[in-house]
């Protein structure tokens, strides 16, 4: 016959057991049962800690980012590359798996609050060619046995379900993860693509810069055959004409470092783009709309980042909780249901059912060293969160300030650039007219047009600035991530911002 009994214990274990040979198991043993299944479903766990970080709401603002402010720029090729990067990013799939695995922690650690239930069986056969005479005291035996195996750790005092609940928070926060990276995908994005029109931009100038100093070269070069140029005025201009062309390598490879990383965010290889960027002149850049300062606490609730450093740091008061739950007893259920069949010698013996219930209990005493020691470290992984989640406050609010700042101070610079490029015009058209008319030399031409070209080439960094700016102060109050395509990974076609931090546009 079987005989089976919980063993379960640390330092100091007690058990009761029954054991009985019918298949009616007394119903006063599961009134037990039921009892420490009731306290466990009771147990409560403490609130998280929240940041003592004061908020300034007094410049408050109903003015919220525009839910998909990219299309502003009007550009189909851009909406294909955001669409592209939120479906196909790497760095996005991963931060998916990352979610995966977390939700995986979820279940394992939640069906710990719940009992196992495992079959087992088994065959035996022996036989010899021994005399029947022998086998009446060493027979052929044949066993056949089928059981049925429960176990449950009642979670009396609530460390399993603190557990499970720091892992779904952990699992939150891989969630808001996925948004956060998003967020700092989609930033990006729009900001190489702005970055490689803007190299465009100042190919186009430095373009149309050595054409005018060709038709100088060439005014200069008529001008020496006459004798009224030099040999200097003549190097003087060629020295220009070189200066302006050592412009152009950098600006290309800026191109083409732009598109290899538009390449990397969409997924594809930087060799074999299947884009095709086109130039767009300042003129048809659009302006996005400055946002002003808003309510932090508002701004904080639409930040990916903050949203999971608070999740992170309610883990750490879970797992806090669970660690200070092991300093009492654990409280453990095991059942065995079953049924033996036995033949000796060919002779079939009566059906024999089993069945066993156990309650167990072990309870810490001369281990207490490690468990507050397992305490003083989950409480130092508390205070690390919550540092952490202040610090990711505050990294907020500072990114929001300093791109109004920014942006503020760069507006005003492009008015003085507006200002310094019309003035420098006017010279021009006064410096040429002079050199038409042979009361000036070249000289003075090349000075003015080399300082036309440094305004321009200013301005247009400028407003490339302008917009990058703003492109950052969409992204530091949290605008546009819950309007992207859904990841490629993503296994649930119902990815929600209740479950993933995302919704579908």
């Amino acid at each position: 016959m079987d005989n089976r009994h919980a063993t379960h214990g640390h330092c100091f274990r007690g058990h009761t057991a029954l054991r009985q040979h019918t298949t009616r198991i007394d119903p006063r043993r599961w009134w037990m049962l039921l009892l420490c299944a009731a306290l466990s479903a009771c147990q409560s766990v403490p609130p998280p800690k929240t940041s003592n970080i004061p908020l300034v709401n007094s410049t408050a603002s109903e003015v919220l980012p525009d839910a998909k402010w990219w299309r502003q720029f009007d550009d189909p090729v851009l909406n294909q590359l955001i669409e592209r990067a939120a479906a196909n990013n790497l760095d996005i799939n991963v931060a998916v798996a990352r979610l995966q695995q977390a939700q995986a922690g979820v279940g394992a650690t939640q069906s710990r609050l719940l009992p196992s239930v495992s079959l087992g069986g088994g065959v035996s056969d022996s036989k010899s060619d021994l005399p029947a005479a022998v086998k009446q005291g060493k027979p052929d035996t044949k066993a056949l046995q089928l059981s049925a195996d429960l176990k449950w750790e009642l979670d009396v005092f609530g460390s399993n379900r603190a557990a499970a609940n720091a892992a779904a928070a952990e699992a939150q926060a891989a969630s808001w993860g996925i948004s956060g990276t998003q967020l700092l995908v989609l930033g990006e994005v729009v900001r190489q693509y702005m970055t490689w029109q803007g190299a465009a931009e100042r190919l186009r100038l430095l373009d149309q810069l050595l054409a005018n100093q060709q038709q100088t070269l060439q005014r200069t070069q008529s001008l020496r055959k006459e004798g009224m140029a030099s040999d200097f005025d003549l190097s003087r201009v060629q020295a220009e004409i070189s200066s302006t062309q050592a412009l152009l390598p950098p600006l290309r490879t800026l191109q083409a470092v732009s598109q290899h990383r538009l390449s990397v965010l969409t997924g594809e290889n930087p060799a074999a783009p299947s884009f095709v960027l086109t130039a767009k002149p300042v003129s048809a850049w659009p302006v996005l709309r400055a946002l002003p300062r808003q309510q932090q606490a508002d701004l904080l609730k639409r930040r990916p980042d903050v949203r999971a450093a608070e999740q992170q740091l309610t883990a750490s008061s879970a797992a806090l909780a669970s660690a200070k739950a092991d300093r009492f007893p654990k409280f453990f259920a095991n059942a065995v249901w079953g049924e033996q069949k036995l033949r000796l010698n060919g002779l079939q013996l009566a059906t024999s059912p089993y069945q066993q219930v156990a309650l167990a209990f072990s309870a810490p005493i001369l281990n207490r060293g490690l468990i507050n020691a397992n305490i003083e470290a989950k409480t130092a992984q508390e205070q690390q969160a919550l540092l952490k989640y202040d610090h990711t406050i505050l990294q907020a609010i500072e990114q929001v300030e300093n791109s109004l700042v920014a942006a503020q101070q760069e507006q005003q610079r492009t008015q003085a650039l507006l200002q310094s490029r019309e003035q420098r015009q006017t010279a021009l058209k006064h410096a040429q007219s002079l050199y038409r008319e042979g009361q000036t030399g070249v000289l003075p031409v090349l000075d003015v047009e080399r300082g036309i070209l440094s305004a321009e080439l200013s301005l247009v960094d400028s407003q490339l600035q302008n917009s990058l700016n703003l492109i950052q102060l969409y992204t530091a109050m949290g605008g546009g991530w819950d309007q992207l395509p859904l990841p490629n990974t993503l296994a649930s076609p119902a990815h929600s911002a209740s479950t993933t931090g995302a919704t579908t546009p």
